[in-house]
Parts: structure tokens; C-alpha cells; sequence
């Protein structure tokens, strides 16, 4: 059944969406600022409290509470943003079969340079670890495949192998003074040689 509604009601409608859509952009803008000062407290080797977030943005910690009830929905929300921008970037270099190498040594790399959240999220409860584990495994699939098919990676090896890796390279972190200089010598378990690679006929 079709019906309307006086022009006044309208009226406060749009009154209300006119107050609505500012509160709304200040929110985004607040998420926001605590997601950037949370990933520069990371960067920095610290692990982000509401009380360092509070203070880097000038916001108050109720705010910082109102975004991010706790620690793990905030980290959480911080991984998944850069499994999203992982995402971004296989999707664009999708025509590149090579690109799984640069790929998976940007997922490295940020282990390494983002401990305190790597540490945090080993923490986590095993649901969350895993459903982690799922999506890096997602982002990553398609480059995957291509890499293989095209013959840069060695035949036997599986996507969940990549996870292995991750592992291997955590114990460097762990217990090397320069964990990066793990990071060539992992994925060059991954992939043929050149020599290998040009003699399948396939790069």
C-alpha cells in the first residue's frame, strides 16, 4: 500500500540528515586518525593503547573506546586494512606472473618492520589466527597460481606452503639481530632459478 508522508516530516527528515552526515565524516576522520596513529606506534615498536593513541590524534580515549572497544578489534581492523591493500595491489598487477615474488616479499617485509602487531596477533585467540591466515592466503592465491603456471615457481610447491615460510622467517625475527637477511634465502626456496626457469621455455 502506497503512502506519503506530510511535506513537514520530510522537512525534519532532511533536518536530521543534515546533522547526520557531518557527525558521520567527523567519525570516519576519527577512525581514521586512531588507524594512522596506531600503524605509526607499530612502526615504531610499540604496541598501540588507547592512551598512546589518544595521545598522537588529540583525541580523547572515550573516543578511541568508541571506535575500537578493545585491543583486538583494533589490531584486528589494522591487519585486515593491510590485507586489503595487499589485495589492491594483486589485483593490479594481475597481467604479471613475476608478481608474486614482490608480493610475498612486501608480506615479509611488513613482519618484520611490524612486530609488535605480528606479535600481538600470535596471541590472539585460534579462531582469529586462523581466519588471518585465511585471508592472507586469499589475497595471495591468483599471483600464486600465475607465478607457478608461468614457471617461476618450483612445481611442488602449495599455496599453504607460503605459511611455512611465514613461520621460518618468524623464528628469524625472533632470534636473528637482522631478520631481514632471511627474507632472499626463504624465497629463493620458493622459486627456480633463472637458469631453470629459461629452460622450461616458460618465462
Amino acid at each position: 500500500m502506497l503512502f506519503s508522508l506530510p511535506a513537514s516530516n520530510l522537512d525534519c527528515f532532511a533536518g536530521v540528515a543534515a546533522m547526520t552526515v557531518p557527525r558521520r565524516s567527523d567519525a570516519l576522520r576519527n577512525r581514521a586518525s586512531i588507524l594512522r596513529a596506531a600503524e605509526e606506534l607499530v612502526a615504531g615498536g610499540t604496541t598501540p593503547s588507547p592512551a598512546r593513541i589518544a595521545r598522537l590524534t588529540g583525541l580523547g580515549q572515550a573516543t578511541v573506546y568508541r571506535h575500537f572497544p578493545d585491543r583486538r578489534a583494533l589490531l584486528l581492523t589494522l591487519a585486515r586494512k593491510h590485507l586489503g591493500l595487499l589485495a589492491d595491489a594483486a589485483e593490479a598487477n594481475a597481467d604479471d606472473p613475476a608478481a608474486f615474488r614482490a608480493l610475498l616479499h612486501a608480506v615479509m617485509a611488513y613482519q618484520v618492520s611490524m612486530r609488535p602487531l605480528v606479535d600481538e596477533l600470535r596471541r590472539f585467540p585460534e579462531p582469529d589466527q586462523r581466519g588471518h591466515a585465511r585471508r592472507l592466503l586469499d589475497a595471495l592465491r591468483g599471483p600464486f597460481d600465475r607465478s607457478q603456471a608461468a614457471g617461476y615457481l618450483r612445481h611442488d610447491v602449495v599455496l599453504n606452503d607460503v605459511l611455512v615460510v611465514l613461520t621460518m622467517l618468524q623464528a628469524a625475527v625472533d632470534r636473528s639481530p637482522d631478520p631481514r637477511r632471511a627474507i632472499p634465502v626463504l624465497l629463493d626456496g620458493l622459486f627456480l632459478p633463472e637458469r631453470d626457469q629459461a629452460v622450461t621455455g616458460e618465462r
